[in-house]
């Protein structure tokens, strides 16, 4: 081998130890930015753990608030309905009752007008 071969294959192997060295440099560096980011971000995923744990407390007891607003808005529902359905009973009856009474008395004064009648016609005629 000649003496340029071998200082040519001196600097290739110089360029890829220093190629090498600054991969290993640039690795670290990556590395150490991200041990960074690992410790800055712990705490914040800790954090968020915790409020989404809040987060979900609460929202559980909306529900149940919730629920309890349906149910008693159901029974109040439920209530106001028997209600008017015995207020609609009973104003049905004191209404039904006279008007049948006052029905009742007005077809009898018909019919006793109409008998008077036909007993005038009966003896108009017959007299």
């Amino acid at each position: 081998m000649s003496e340029a071969t071998l200082w040519a294959l001196f600097v290739i192997v110089l360029i890829n130890t220093v190629f090498v060295a600054g991969l290993t440099v640039g690795l670290f560096l990556i590395s150490r930015k991200l041990d960074e980011l690992a410790q800055k971000m712990d705490p914040l995923a800790a954090r968020a753990t915790e409020i989404l744990g809040r987060v979900e407390r609460i929202t559980e007891e909306v529900q149940r608030r919730g629920e309890q607003i349906l149910d008693q808005t159901s029974t109040l529902v439920d209530n106001v309905s028997r209600k008017v359905d015995t207020t609609t009973a009973i104003a049905e009856e004191a209404i039904s009752q006279p008007l049948i009474g006052a029905a009742s008395l007005v077809a009898g004064i018909s019919r006793g007008v109409q008998a008077y009648r036909q007993q005038g016609f009966e003896k108009g005629d017959s007299g």
